[in-house]
């Protein structure tokens, strides 16, 4: 019987082109730091290597794991991590004018585009949805603002005339970053530049490519290119991502693709139950590296209530045993979307002395947190928010767009909270204080399926097993619903030890009315494996057999 490929075998691949599908938890970053040593004795003189990721979250995992593979001397000198917006950003800063683009263009701010639909169609969402959609259509090219606007005039010409403004105003918008840097790396001299500068290209997660973003990782770099990911994992096609057409032109790049299929990160009893999701997707089913390394191979559980309500008062209670437990551990609460997450806020506010961690809120994160407090100590003891916010965004990169409008954000909610004028002090008392270096606090962590891509936990709650929430109840073709299908699959594959699944009979309406909502089409398919039941969980807990 074959050996199953290992991240370490895979790394040592000889050759300028790699493609691996790495399903979650088999060693992906680990992989991509293994390649990124071997190929540091390929560089030419004065070449580095770059690192592409998508989320800044994913840059910090990505850059840890990569400096502690490396020594932090030889990732300062070969490596640069980047997501593609700052990727796209910094070939801006460099070259814009070339393009006749002011290399000093102000950062984009995504809430820039929301307020101009709204002023646009109001809270008419489908419209909303059909200009953003038609804007990131006719910027998914090497265009001008000229063909752009062009463009638009044939597909929505609401859309053509926010693109005008979007002109005439001077900003750019985070689609404008990747089509002019795009544009940039179709000048041969400036192409020529990077690939000189750059002897590899390591790309996580290929699949939540665009065809734009796989060009210009492909133009920054055409001496070693190594693309990681897996296609089971695609659920961005909303936000432009090209999933078939990207693993099309990588197999023609690349060849046929490795596969890793043993996870280092879940338990038996978790993976019984993302390998039954995955199977009905068509993906391979994934084996524990050391099954006997799991507290009782691990907990899976499946649970209905009958109401919202009490579901909530169940994982609140649940996460409090869990912590009582062990107060290192990391609980991700995950929904698809925030609403059905209403309940569980308000008893999770009841809860006193649980720690926990609203990733949809910027002042939550501890990185920033720890940015923010940095900031203040430089300045005066007496200084406002307001002298805060300007000192805080004069010190980010400039070509760092992620982390400048999360701060934004951030600093937005600390002069709700004390003011422009009111001491940076007593807003900065509001945030998170990072306890220690782990990638994820201990703690309960709530959060939605996208923005937990790539991130992992101890113990997983996927919240709403319920049709209209999973799937989606916008999700309307077999396109859509197979995406949705995927979605599940990345809750589900998020954890490690334990895996705690629930749903809900009755649900709450926006008028206080209680309603029924029948159980999500994949409720028996995750459920049945879950071979932990509700009644001994606390037994599993506390280490009984």
């Amino acid at each position: 019987m074959t050996e199953p490929l290992t991240a370490a075998s895979l790394a040592a691949t000889p050759g300028d082109a790699l493609l691996v599908i790495a399903p979650p938890g088999t060693g992906k970053t680990e992989l991509l730091a293994r390649r990124a040593a071997v190929l540091i004795e390929r560089l030419e003189p004065h070449q580095k290597i770059l690192a592409l990721t998508f989320s800044n979250k994913a840059k910090r995992n990505l850059g840890a794991r990569l400096q502690r593979e490396l020594g932090a001397i030889r990732f300062r000198r070969y490596i640069r991590v980047r997501n593609f917006h700052g990727h796209a950003a910094e070939i801006l800063r460099s070259h814009g004018r070339t393009l006749g683009l002011d290399p000093a263009f102000a950062m984009p701010d995504a809430r820039t585009l929301t307020r101009a639909l709204e002023t646009e169609v109001g809270n008419d969402w489908p419209a909303r949805e059909a200009i953003a959609r038609a804007l990131r259509e006719a910027k998914r090219g090497p265009l001008d603002d000229a063909e752009v606007a062009a463009l638009l005039d044939d597909i929505d010409l609401r859309a053509a005339n926010l693109e005008r403004g979007r002109v005439a105003a001077g900003i750019l918008h985070y689609d404008d970053l990747l089509r002019h840097a795009q544009r940039l790396l179709h000048v041969d001299a400036i192409a020529e530049l990077y690939e000189r500068h750059y002897g590899a290209v390591l790309v996580d997660e290929f699949q939540d490519l665009s065809m734009q973003q796989l060009d210009l990782a492909t133009r920054s770099c055409t001496a070693s290119r190594t693309f990681v990911g897996d296609p089971l994992q695609g659920i961005f096609t909303w936000a432009g991502a090209q999933p078939a057409e990207v693993e099309a032109t990588l197999r023609q790049m690349c060849g046929s693709p490795h596969a890793l299929t043993v996870s280092y990160r879940s338990s038996p009893a978790v993976l019984a139950v993302v390998n039954a999701a995955a199977e009905e997707l068509g993906g391979e089913q994934l084996a524990a590296a050391d099954p006997s390394a799991w507290r009782v191979g691990g907990a899976a559980c499946a649970v209905e209530f009958d109401s919202t309500t009490e579901e909530a008062e169940a994982i609140v209670e649940i996460c409090e045993s869990i912590l009582a437990q062990d107060p290192d551990v990391s609980i991700g609460v995950i929904v698809r979307a925030s609403w059905r997450r209403k309940e569980l806020d308000d008893a999770l506010d009841n809860a006193h002395g649980l720690p926990r961690y609203r990733w949809d809120l910027a002042i939550d994160d501890s990185v920033l947190a720890e940015r923010l407090r940095d900031a203040f100590r430089a300045l005066p003891a007496t200084s406002t928010v307001e002298e805060l916010r300007d000192r805080v965004l004069a010190l980010i990169d400039p070509a760092d767009v992620d982390t400048y409008q999360q701060a934004v954000e951030a600093l937005e909610m600390l002069e709700e909270l004390a003011g422009p004028a009111g001491p940076a002090s007593k807003a900065l008392d509001q945030l998170t204080i990072r306890a220690d270096d782990r990638p994820i606090e201990p703690g309960v962590h709530l959060l939605n399926a996208h923005t937990g891509k790539g991130q992992q936990f101890d113990w997983v709650i996927v919240i709403g097993l319920d049709e209209g929430h999973i799937p989606y109840y916008l999700a309307t073709d077999n396109e859509a619903v197979a995406e949705e299908q995927r979605v599940l699959l990345v809750m589900l594959s998020r954890a490690r030890h334990g895996l705690i699944l629930t749903r809900a009979q009755l649900h709450v309406s926006k008028a206080g009315k209680p309603y029924p909502r029948s159980p999500s089409r994949w409720w028996r398919l995750v459920a049945d494996p879950c071979d932990t039941p509700w009644s001994e969980l606390r037994q599993h807990l506390a280490g009984a057999e």
